[in-house]
């Protein structure tokens, strides 16, 4: 695997570069905007022809359950035309809830079809990381730098009152 040296260690290198860190944070009570991730594909956010074949990787800090905004997922949907607009419970490709416990480890291709529900009662704290094989430079997108420049503008915060179940924690 390109970047990896043969025992597999490349973290100390990478954890200092900062453009291979990112996070999100999607606090309880917020359904609306920038934290409410509803049904999506990763490579649907505007670079399936260059990062399609990628893999998303959690690592469970806390566990999750209905209640504390589990990960579900429409198995198979990396293989189907599916919009995330059309996902509906009488396709015939399920939907299946991922329930974790902690360090629970889910692993699922970019393309696939997944969501975060949304947290009632607690929050769901994971570690993600993704793993795709490397392009070739004539390969990425022409747009590329305006898509990281977007990106990095984004909002890392948002303002909002403390939430009930936090208070309550």
């Amino acid at each position: 695997m390109a970047g990896f040296t043969s025992d597999g260690h490349t973290l100390g290198k990478a954890a200092g570069d900062a453009n291979l860190v990112e996070a999100l944070v999607k606090p309880i009570g917020i359904v609306q905007g920038i934290s409410d991730v509803p049904w999506h594909k990763d490579c649907s956010l505007g670079s399936h022809s260059y990062r399609c074949c990628s893999l998303t990787v959690g690592i469970s800090v806390t566990g999750a359950d209905a209640e504390s905004g589990q990960l579900r997922v429409v198995p198979g949907s990396h293989r189907a035309l599916v919009q995330p607009a059309f996902v509906r419970r009488d396709l015939d490709l399920p939907q299946l809830d991922l329930p974790t416990s902690t360090g629970d480890v889910t692993v699922h291709c970019s393309c696939t079809l997944h969501m975060s529900q949304p947290p009632v009662t607690r929050e769901r704290r994971v570690l993600y990381t993704g793993f795709s094989l490397p392009t070739d430079e004539g390969a990425r997108s022409p747009n590329e730098a305006v898509l990281r420049r977007i990106r990095e503008g984004a909002p890392t915060t948002v303002t909002q009152a403390p939430s009930p179940v936090v208070a309550r924690g």
